[in-house]
This record gives C-alpha cells, sequence and structure tokens, in this order.
C-alpha cells in the first residue's frame, strides 16, 4: 500500500476531509510530537494559514513518519455512533532535538518563529539541561540578533503553568536576557482538554482503510475539544478557534482536578482490578456512583469554577466522555508518571479540602489504589509496571515500610517530591487512606467499589 504523503492525497475519497493550500513557512515550533498534539493543538493549526516545525525531544520514530510523509497524517474523531477521518496538513517540517540542537537553538532564536508551544509531560519542566535549557539558549541568542518578541506558551497539564514555564527557564538566563526577556517575552497559562489514546494498530487500520493509503503517524480522539488560552502574546499568533481569557486559573482547577483527577482515579482503580481501559473500569460495579461523590463531595468544594460553570455538571460530562465506547484510553497509560501528575491532580485538591475544613474521606481511596499500585501487584497477582520517574524512591519507601497499612501510607507520605505540607501530616487523611488501603489488600479493587 502506499503511503499517505503530498503526491498521493489527490486520490484520498472525498468522504475524507483534506486540507486546502499548505503554508509554506512555519510560524509556531512546537516541542513534543506526542500523539496529543497532533490531535489537538496542530488541528487548531490547521484551521488557521499558519503551519508548524514539530520536534521531538528523544524518539525518532514519528517525526521520521511524518518526515516520510511531507508532514501529513490523519486525526480520527471516534464517536458512540463511529469514526470520521481527516488529513491535517498544519506540520510543514520536522526537528530532532537530540541529534539537532543548534538547529532547535536557532528556530528559538528565528525572527520569524512566533510562538513556540509545547507538550513535554510535567517531569520535562525539571530537567534544566532539557527542554528549559534550551528554551533558555535559544532565548539568549534571539536577544543578541534579532529582539523580536517570542510567546512560550505550554501546553502541559501542569497548574498556572505559564508560571511554572517560565519559572523554569528563567533562573538559566544571562543578566542581559533576562532584562530583554521581561519586555520583549510572554508565557501565558492554557488549559487544554482533549482525551487521546495511544495509536494502536488499529488506529493504523483504521487510517488506511478510510484512506486506502498507509499512514504511520495516525492518531485517534474524541470528539470533545476545548482550548482555553490566557490572552497574553508577544507579539503575532495564529486565529486559533480557542477560548481567549484573562484568567485560566479557574478553568486550569476545573479540568486538572475533575477530569483528570477522576482519570487517575479510575486508571489506579482500573488497574488493580484487572481491567484495560478507563471505560472498563468505570463500568466496573459502583465505579459511577463513587465517582459522581468524589465529584460533588470532594472536588467540587475544594475550589470555585469560571464563572457560569458548574464543577458537579461538568464532571457528569467528564464521565460520559470516558464511557464512550470508541475511545480506549489504557489505565495503564494514564498511571504513568503518577508522582509527577497527582500533586496537581490529587494532592491540591485535598489541601483545599483541609483548609476548608472539610474531611477527605472519599478521595483518599485513590490515594490508597496508588500506594498499592506503586506496589507492583494487581488483585490477581499479576505484575503491575510503574513507569514513574520516582519508582526507586517508592518502591523502596515501601519495601521498608513493612505490610501494615499505616505504615505503608505513612511511607509515602513522607515522599517530600511528591506530597506537600499540610497534606503529608492530615491525621484524618492518614487514617482515611490506612483503612482504604485495608479494603483494597482484603477484598481488592472491584469488591470495594461495589460495596460503595
Amino acid at each position: 500500500m502506499e503511503s499517505l504523503n503530498s503526491r498521493t492525497l489527490a486520490s484520498v475519497p472525498g468522504t475524507v476531509r483534506v486540507p486546502g493550500a499548505r503554508p509554506a513557512r512555519s510560524g509556531v515550533l512546537h516541542i513534543g510530537a506526542g500523539a496529543f498534539h497532533r490531535a489537538h493543538q496542530a488541528v487548531y493549526t490547521d484551521d488557521t494559514d499558519w503551519g508548524i516545525t514539530i520536534a521531538a525531544p528523544r524518539s525518532r520514530e514519528v517525526i521520521d513518519a511524518l518526515a516520510a510523509q511531507d508532514g501529513l497524517y490523519t486525526v480520527a474523531t471516534l464517536g458512540p455512533d463511529g469514526a470520521s477521518v481527516r488529513v491535517v496538513g498544519s506540520i510543514v517540517d520536522t526537528l530532532h532535538l537530540a541529534t539537532e540542537t543548534e538547529r532547535a537553538i536557532g528556530l528559538v532564536a528565528a525572527e520569524d518563529t512566533h510562538v513556540v508551544t509545547l507538550t513535554v509531560t510535567e517531569k520535562a519542566y525539571r530537567d534544566p539541561d532539557g527542554v528549559p535549557g534550551l528554551l533558555a539558549r535559544g532565548l539568549a541568542r534571539r536577544a543578541e540578533q534579532s529582539g523580536a518578541p517570542v510567546t512560550i506558551l505550554c501546553c502541559d497539564n501542569l497548574p498556572d503553568n505559564g508560571e511554572t514555564t517560565r519559572a523554569a527557564v528563567e533562573p538559566l538566563l544571562d543578566d542581559r536576557t533576562r532584562a530583554w526577556a521581561d519586555k520583549h517575552v510572554t508565557f501565558p497559562s492554557t488549559m487544554v482538554d482533549r482525551i487521546v489514546p495511544a495509536s494502536t494498530q488499529a488506529t493504523y487500520d483504521r487510517a488506511a482503510e478510510a484512506l486506502g493509503l498507509a499512514d504511520a503517524a495516525a492518531v485517534e480522539a474524541e470528539p470533545f475539544s476545548q482550548w482555553v488560552i490566557e490572552d497574553r502574546f508577544a507579539g503575532p499568533r495564529p486565529e486559533w478557534d480557542a477560548t481567549f481569557t484573562g484568567d485560566v486559573a479557574g478553568w486550569e482547577r476545573l479540568k486538572l482536578r475533575t477530569l483528570n483527577g477522576v482519570h487517575s482515579t479510575l486508571a489506579y482503580l482500573g488497574a488493580l482490578a484487572g481491567v484495560e481501559t478507563i471505560g472498563d473500569a468505570l463500568a466496573l460495579p459502583g465505579a459511577r456512583g463513587f465517582a459522581e461523590r468524589l465529584i460533588a463531595e470532594q472536588i467540587a468544594p475544594s475550589f470555585t469554577p469560571p464563572d457560569g460553570q458548574s464543577t458537579v455538571a461538568y464532571g457528569r460530562s467528564v464521565l460520559e466522555r470516558f464511557a464512550n465506547p470508541g475511545i480506549r484510553h489504557r489505565c495503564l497509560q494514564v498511571a504513568m508518571d503518577g508522582s509527577q501528575k497527582l500533586p496537581q491532580r490529587l494532592f491540591a485538591t485535598i489541601a483545599d479540602l483541609t483548609a476548608a475544613g472539610v474531611r477527605p474521606e472519599l478521595i483518599a481511596l485513590p490515594l490508597a489504589a496508588w500506594i498499592r499500585f506503586c506496589a507492583g501487584r494487581a488483585d490477581d497477582g499479576a505484575s503491575l509496571p510503574l513507569d514513574d520517574p520516582l519508582a526507586p524512591v517508592l518502591r523502596r519507601s515501601l519495601a521498608d515500610a513493612g505490610a501494615r497499612p499505616a505504615d505503608l501510607v505513612d511511607a509515602i507520605l513522607r515522599v517530600r517530591q511528591v506530597v506537600p505540607e499540610p497534606v503529608a501530616s492530615n491525621d484524618e487523611l492518614r487514617q482515611a487512606t490506612a483503612a482504604w488501603l485495608a479494603d483494597l489488600d482484603r477484598h481488592g479493587a472491584a469488591q470495594t467499589l461495589e460495596s460503595l
């Protein structure tokens, strides 16, 4: 089978949406070549006259596939009633950071790069020798050369992600560059939302069936998509069909605590119960009822949502999205990097509940599920992978703690890289988590949920 590319695009059936005239150059440099960017920001950009240079920090697999296809790839939108497929043409160039570092620095510095967007996962912002260091070197060169303004736009699931990015980059700047950046570089915050499972052979087979062509960079996603952006750009930007606002914080909390928090909760409980996907976990007896109570009784009281938004109503819509049979988001994929995700998705909620005097009774169950997941065994005894940058720390802490649930909880609450004060010293949380952990040990996740 021939591959999708500029030459074969004309043969794509009329049932598939294809791009019109493609931009000759890119005004956006995007760092992070994962499926989420290709199903989210690249689709928004495809509806404008801007182009993207996409940079992969490590693996070449995706960008090599894109390069061979002239940047073209498909996004399949999977709903309860089937799939619709479109070809996206906004990616006009590719870059491999590990082997083309100098070129990457040059693109950050280039006067015609107006926006640098990022989807590099939460852990990347803690490595000064990685992406933050690359951005700092590029900004230093930009200050020396054109001095043109540029916007750094984080699209990762972090609270106040613009400020997080600025705080990671600014200390790496020399005094002269920092003074210039204060006036010519902005770091707006964003909230991104779309469920994008990892591509599988079924993804590639679906693309081939729709196109009559092979697509080695195909992705799939749910119908829902949202992008909320702080309207604070240093220079030009694409006319994205996004929500531009002066305050992203409420939207961030609504999504991180409700969607992402419940996503992680179902991932750990589902993995323990031995089910494959988030939808399967939500279908466990008692799981939906627990999720609804968790949203209404623990997540909603922890923050004030944006004007006109209801956390409970938003939570119901989230659960319907999780139940979409077309989206098979694997529990083990969502469960990755818990030490980096849970401070925003779980512990921030617990901290605000503590401040409000609300007992963290229900929200202690996802914490207990994560602790049991970190121990590495599902309820049927099957091995569970702990794909986490702090895996050695977590596993060692649990191994040294012994077998008593209360001691295991204490061991994890003492991991200061993950659990902040006052969460770590919350006696009510400690007691509730130990009780849930004992239930999980004794009955397993499925029976614990069913008993609720």
